[in-house]
Order: structure tokens, then sequence, then C-alpha cells
């Protein structure tokens, strides 16, 4: 086993996790160190600030995810002494051979018992499905009914809303119906009620100067929502069906938390999936107080272009490890594909990294639409969907590129790409300024990862570069 020090870097959980580490093998805190002898685990003591120091391991059997243990109070993930015990084995440090502790033994035993667990859980939920219980059915139509009960109320603050007029709101209106919002918690539809949550936060963070085209649309997605979940639900308990909707997101846009088992038992998931991640970038989603660390992968299998996040929330975001750019393909034992339009969230745990073949260029390019009108059709369609995702990203091929500036706009600048059939997509946004950088010749004949953006106020259908894929390498325009 062979540790680096950018690796653990990328392991820690914030920069003081790693200054802390390196100061306790720099003050020698750690004891009795050791490894075992397939070197997949490294534990050791550190001595703390009482008499007894303090545990520590870093397992890696599944070298993919490897497992930090320590008996300290710390909420972070890895602490400062595993942290440092990494950096202790990485600088040289004397580690003895020696047998695998019983506490880790036990644990790697209890992860063993939990896959089989999960695995027994899917099973039994496909089973559930095929022919629920009454008991199943009952519990689901009282849950409907409050569901409904919720919707009910929702639908009159919205009309109230509506009927108070979005510039008739005040402060104290708008207290009062951050209030209600609250309330609507009570009646299991998180999803709706964070939809609330988002207006709200446009309505108190307007000015004077607001001409609400970022407002509008907030309401145009719950009034569809609530519309679509009401019906959703009433043909739900009127079937005494318990399956869930695998078609839209709207279970997901209502309440429903997915289980990788329940992904799983509705086969939604592929087996060693060989994926490529084409852009990575971390969203600061102020309305909902949570940062999002977001992935866009292409499988290798399908040429599908997927979606990972990872949701950090003020609150413990210092106790969560922010995901990070990938640079090589990985092999994912389990891809798991919640329902979704054209970019479905994925996730997966285990994984390998592997080198990059030349061929993976060709593939990613393969993928790469050459049918501008084709994808804008296709585009289109999603974002007339009132509850999809509005900024679908995709793959398209270059086959000319030129620049403009639209002197009436600040001398905004463009850029417009052409497929082979000579039409054209209009490009926007800060990261055009970077593409200015490289040489045309360098972009013709390859391949830009965009994500789509429908300007309500111009009308225009532009999209904003991410990513260039060229014969040998991908070239990150955001980050």
């Amino acid at each position: 086993m062979e540790l680096t020090a950018s690796y653990i870097d990328s392991l820690a959980p914030n920069p003081s996790a790693i200054a802390n580490g390196k100061g306790l093998v720099k003050k020698g805190k750690f004891q009795n160190l050791q490894k075992t002898t397939d070197g997949t685990l490294i534990f050791g003591e550190c001595a703390g600030s009482g008499k007894k120091g303090y545990s520590c391991s870093m397992d890696f059997l599944d070298n993919t995810k490897p497992v930090p243990r320590c008996n300290c109070p710390s909420r972070q993930y890895p602490c400062k002494h595993v942290m440092g015990l990494m950096y202790a084995y990485a600088q040289g440090e004397p580690f003895a051979e020696g047998e695998v502790p019983e506490d880790v033994a036990a644990k790697r035993e209890n992860t063993e018992k939990r896959a089989e667990t999960k695995a027994k859980k899917a099973e039994k939920i496909k089973t559930e499905n095929a022919a629920p219980s009454k008991a199943k059915i009952t519990a689901s139509g009282k849950k409907i009914d409050i569901q409904l009960e919720g919707i009910t109320i929702a639908d009159k603050l919205l009309k109230n809303i509506m009927h108070t007029g979005l510039a008739g709101l005040d402060a104290r209106a708008l207290k009062a119906l951050g209030e209600q919002i609250k309330q609507l918690g009570n009646y299991r539809i998180k999803g709706i009620q964070t939809a609330f949550q988002e207006l709200h936060f446009r309505l108190i963070t307007r000015d004077e100067n607001t001409d609400y085209a970022h407002i509008i649309p907030q309401v145009i997605f719950i009034c569809a929502l609530l519309k679509k979940a009401r019906e959703h639900l009433t043909t739900k308990k009127a079937s005494n069906s318990i399956e869930l909707n695998l078609d839209s997101e709207i279970e997901e846009q209502i309440d429903h938390i997915w289980k990788l088992e329940e992904l799983q038992a509705y086969g939604n998931f592929i087996s060693q999936a060989e994926i490529i991640q084409l852009s990575f970038n971390v969203y600061d989603d102020v309305p909902k107080r949570e940062f999002t660390d977001t992935g866009y992968f292409l499988c290798l299998q399908d040429g599908a272009i997927y979606t990972t996040k990872n949701y950090r929330p003020y609150k413990s975001a210092k106790h969560i490890n922010q995901d990070d750019s990938i640079m090589s393909p990985l092999v994912a034992e389990t891809l798991y594909i919640y329902p979704g339009g054209v970019n479905p969230r994925v996730r997966f745990s285990k994984y390998v990294l592997r080198d990059w073949k030349s061929e993976d260029y060709t593939t990613i390019q393969k993928y790469a639409s050459d049918d501008f009108s084709a994808t804008v059709k296709m585009v289109k369609n999603q974002i007339k969907t009132p509850l999809s995702d509005k900024n679908p990203v995709v793959l398209l091929k270059i086959n000319d590129i030129s620049y403009l500036k639209d002197t009436n706009k600040n001398d905004r600048l463009y850029a417009s790409i052409t497929d082979s059939k000579g039409t054209s997509q209009l490009l926007q946004g800060d990261t055009l300024s970077t593409m200015m950088l490289f040489d045309t010749a360098l972009l013709k004949g390859h391949s830009i990862l965009v994500r789509y953006e429908n300007d309500i106020t111009t009308g225009l259908l532009t999209a904003h570069p991410l990513s260039i894929v060229t014969n040998d390498r991908i070239i990150r325009l955001e980050y």
C-alpha cells in the first residue's frame, strides 16, 4: 500500500484537519504504530489531552472507499488523529506488522452483513411490490390522505399569494408567509415545502428594481407541482398501488427519498459501469442553505450523461467531505440511477480508477451530437415539461466556430458553433473568455459539453460551455 501526501490531503474534511494532522506527527504524538501484512490496515495510538490516548485506524480493505475509525469525540471524518496516522505512514515512520484488532475485525464483519442485508431488502421490496399486503396498502393510503390534505393547504397558500400579488407582499406579509410555509412540514410533502421556501427566499431578497423574471418561473413550477402531485397521489390511491413512479421525478418532488435498495429492486442500475467525469463544480444554494457539489459523467456503455450531487448543508458542511474532480475513467461496481430527464442523478460507492485508453476519447466523440436541430428539439421538450430540469447538459460536435460581440448588450461575447449540416448553436457565458485562448483549429472537429439556458427576458436558448473534449484530453472550462 502506498500513501501520498496529495492523496491524504484529498481525504481531509477541511484544511485545518490537514494542518492539525501534520502537527500531531511533528510533535511525536503517535505510538504503537502497526500495519497488517496484506497492507489493508494501518492503526496506532495518538496521545490526547487526557491521560488515555485515542485508538485510530485507516481501513483500506475496499481501497475505493477507505474507512477511518477513531474513538475520539470529533465529528470530523476523518478526524485529525486519523489524518496524522496516514501522514506518519507516508512520511516513513516505522510501522510494525500486526494482526487486525478485534474491534476492526468485528466492524468489517458488520460491513459485510450490511451488504447482505441491503441485497435482501431489495429482494423483499421487489416481492412486496408484486403483491402488496393489505397492511401496506392501508398505510400507503393513510399517508396519501395526509399528503393530499397538505397539497390542499399549499394550493390555498399559493392562491392567496397570487391574489395579493407578488409586488403587494410587504415585510409583514412575507413573515406570515414564512410561518405558513413551516406548517407544510406537518403533511409529509417536504419537496413541495422546499419549493415554497425557494419562492419565499426570492421574494424577501428582491429590491425595488426587481423585474420578477426570476420569481415568476418558481410560481409556475409550484403551480404545476401541486397539480401533478394531486393527480399522481389520487390515481395511486384509487388503484391501491404502492408502486413508485419511475417515469419522472414526481416522487422525489413530493416527498420520497430514494433508497439504493429500491432503485436496485426496480432495475434502475448498471453493473460495472464505465464512466468518465466531463465537468465538476460547486454551487452555493443560498435558498436551501447548502452547498451542492455537481459532477457530470458520460457512460461509455450507453453515451448517457449522468449527474452526481453531493449536498452539504451549511450547518454541517464542515463535517461532510466535499466531492472533488475525478480525472481518470472509473468503473463503478453498481451505478444506481434515479428517475429523471436528460441527465438523471446517479450514485455509486465502490469503484476502481483505471488508466486512460486512446479509444476512450474516440468513444466520447462518437456520442457527441452532430445534429443540433434534433438536440435543440429534445432540450425544448424537456424545458416545456413543467417539473423537469430547465438546464439540461449535452455533448455537441463542433464542425466550425466563430466569435461575435453584441454591441447593444455592453459588448456581450457570444460564440456560434455549427454542425456538419450548417445548423448553428449560440454559446454564451463567462467561460467563453477562456475558450478564446485556444486556437479555433483545436476546437474544430472536437466536442464540447454545454449546459442549456433559456433566457425568458430575451427569448434566447443559449448553451453555456463546460468542457472541451479533444482526441487526447478533456479541457475543463468550469471548476
